[in-house]
């Protein structure tokens, strides 16, 4: 780029040194900020483009997140003609698309990867901010195992794809987090348009391009072994026809929750990992597929001998002859038949069988055969065995796939017999005999009265002008009783999300607690479980009071059972309770709860409702705080 390069300093402070990466409309380049004395990473672009102030704005934005899982934004500005992002250094970070070169990860790491990302997205989209370009080089590994995402905002700004609306915006970046798990799981990348084109396709990103079918892209499943139902679902509904599939980042945090709080020791040997008949055999890295075409073109008749072992990459083919779901790696043995003999044998495996079963059975032979091989090479003295068709299928996986939640089986309950069905009509038509004997007789005696009416007595008093009170004749004055009145209420002019954790929670749902309707609610994001999987002691709302108010009394209105604390506060911070006066709590409580101050409070100008268990939802593994109305006496 014209006016960067090693030794040019931007912004007066940051002296440039390397070049790490070019994109079509920025660079990223390595820096040292002489003023703080610190690495940094510039994001470089012509201030002159159409997209720089947004760019530069959308930087801006950014950096008023605090989340550790995005990239922090620490400066912008422009300096001789080319605008610049400054963010913070990740020594040691490694991309996804770089871990992605020698094929897919564990199901369990690419499950955290996506959730930790999806996490942060979503937290992000409260704030009305969107990624929209999200490819492997979008996630980054730290060396301790954390989760970093970059270019939130920005790099749509940058590309000048950020004129989604918010709903069309969470959906997309979902359907970006969906692709990333794709390519973890397959090490390839799904170059597909969704959302009938709405959500375009992209471009590419140094993967190779997953192979594709009518009406998407082929699933995990038939790529990769070991790929987890839920997994493989999503990726199949949303990559798939028709707007299905997470609507929004933390809809599909939801739906992979739990994932491992680590990253694994080790991320295995790299390619598309094939299972052996136990859990102690090795994972091992197949041929890719020019190495297999090499070798079908040389191998010699005598190799595809009936005798000969099988090893072949997995591909199906599509319909409209898209490339198989080969994965590239160094896997042949230290010792056994050679690369061509394998080659040529699993071609002819998979010609005597194709024509019967199609490609879930070749997949299924194709496994069988891979482990007979690999039990050959890796034991002279096994004595192998030949895998026909049959016990192929008989070890296949079922194709039905398992939902991602729970699904409780329900008992089918035996029809009743003929003279069970008569007794319950007869049981029926007697209810609904007496119910209309009621009703008639109900509404013949409208208009009658049930008795005489009382008679109307009237008392005349004759005060005798000369008659002399005495005084037993005085009557003493009535007594009576004043009722203190009750607490008059306090009006809330305002409110934010409380979180000790991160500061913020569903904020612009926050009106929704005070606006007196019962109708609507507040309510924070879905978790794993009610202590808000145990990362939380408690979250809720920050509610600003019209002026300083001796608290007395706190009515919530809760529509589901939870436990919550009310403190009164002076303190405007959303995540520390230091010096909060405790008002009162409620365990297991719903409905209308009337929290009640033990004690005589200092005035305070805030209070703060903190939902310590959170409330279940129908489907397993939900939860969240909800509150429906809040008044402050």
């Amino acid at each position: 780029m014209q006016g960067v390069g090693p030794g040019s300093v931007l912004g007066g402070r940051y002296a440039v040194t390397s070049r790490t990466s070019a994109g079509a409309h920025h660079e990223r380049w390595r820096a040292d900020d002489h003023t703080l004395e610190r690495e940094v990473v510039l994001v470089c672009f012509p201030a002159a483009s159409s997209v720089a102030a947004a760019a530069l704005d959308a930087a801006r934005r950014a950096a008023g997140i605090e989340d550790p899982r995005l990239v922090r934004v620490l400066d912008v500005g422009t300096d001789s003609g080319v605008g610049f992002i400054v963010e913070e250094p990740l020594t040691g970070a490694q991309p996804l698309s770089h871990l992605l070169q020698g094929g897919g990860l564990p199901a369990d790491e690419v499950r955290r990867l996506t959730g930790e990302a999806a996490t942060a997205l979503d937290k992000a989209s409260h704030r009305g901010l969107h990624h929209l370009a999200l490819t492997p080089s979008s996630v980054l590994r730290m060396p301790d195992g954390g989760v970093k995402v970059r270019g939130l905002a920005t790099e749509a700004a940058l590309t000048d794809a950020d004129s989604l609306s918010d709903e069309r915006a969470s959906r997309a970046d979902a359907v970006g987090l969906v692709k990333i798990a794709y390519a973890g799981l397959t090490g390839r990348w799904p170059l597909v348009a969704v959302d009938g084109g709405l959500i375009p396709a992209g471009g590419p990103v140094g993967l190779e391009t997953a192979p594709t079918i009518v009406g998407g892209v082929a699933a995990p499943s038939e790529i990769a072994v070991g790929v987890p139902n839920d997994l493989d679902l999503i990726c199949r509904m949303t990559l798939g026809s028709g707007e299905r599939g997470p609507v929004s980042p933390g809809d599909l945090a939801l739906q992979i929750a739990p994932w491992p709080a680590e990253a694994p020791t080790s991320d295995g040997g790299g390619g598309i990992r094939q299972r052996g008949r136990d859990e102690h055999e090795p994972t091992r890295v197949l041929p890719a597929v020019g190495e297999v075409t090499a070798a079908l073109e040389t191998a010699r008749p005598d190799d595809a001998g009936p005798g000969a072992p099988h090893d072949r990459t997995r591909e199906d083919a599509a319909p409209t002859g898209a490339a198989g779901a080969g994965a590239t790696g160094a896997g042949a043995a230290a010792s056994g038949p050679s690369p061509i003999s394998a080659a040529g044998a699993a071609a002819a495996g998979v010609a005597a069988i194709g024509d019967r079963v199609g490609s879930f059975a070749r997949a299924a032979a194709d496994k069988a055969a891979a482990r007979a091989a690999e039990r050959r090479a890796a034991h002279d003295d096994f004595e192998g065995e030949d895998i026909d068709l049959d016990d192929a299928l008989d070890e296949a996986p079922p194709s039905r796939l398992e939902p991602p939640l729970p699904v409780f089986g329900r008992e089918v309950p035996e029809a009743p017999s003929g003279a069970q069905s008569r007794l319950a009509l007869a049981l029926v038509g007697v209810l609904v005999i007496v119910a209309l004997v009621i009703g008639i007789n109900n509404v013949a005696k409208i208009g009658e009265h049930d008795g005489a009416a009382a008679p109307v007595i009237t008392v005349t008093r004759t005060r005798t002008p000369s008659a002399t009170p005495t005084p037993s004749s005085t009557t003493p004055a009535p007594t009576t009783t004043t009722q203190a009145p009750p607490a008059a209420p306090v009006s809330i002019t305002g409110g934010t999300g409380f979180d000790p954790q991160d500061g913020t929670e569903s904020d612009r749902s926050a009106a929704k607690a005070f606006d007196g309707d019962t109708g609507t609610e507040w309510r924070s994001r879905w978790y794993g479980t009610a202590d808000y999987n145990g990362g939380k002691d408690g979250l809720g709302l920050l509610l600003d009071l019209s002026a300083p108010t001796v608290v007395k009394e706190v009515v919530l209105d809760l529509p589901a059972a939870q436990d919550v604390t009310v403190y009164a506060t002076d303190s405007g911070s959303t995540t520390s309770l230091d010096g909060a006066q405790e008002v009162g709590s409620a365990s297991d409580a719903s409905g209308t709860v009337t929290i009640k101050a033990t004690g005589t409070l200092k005035p305070a100008s805030k209070i703060i409702v903190l939902i310590t268990k959170a409330a279940p939802a129908e489907a397993p593994n939900h939860y969240r705080a909800q509150v429906n109305e809040v008044t402050v006496r």
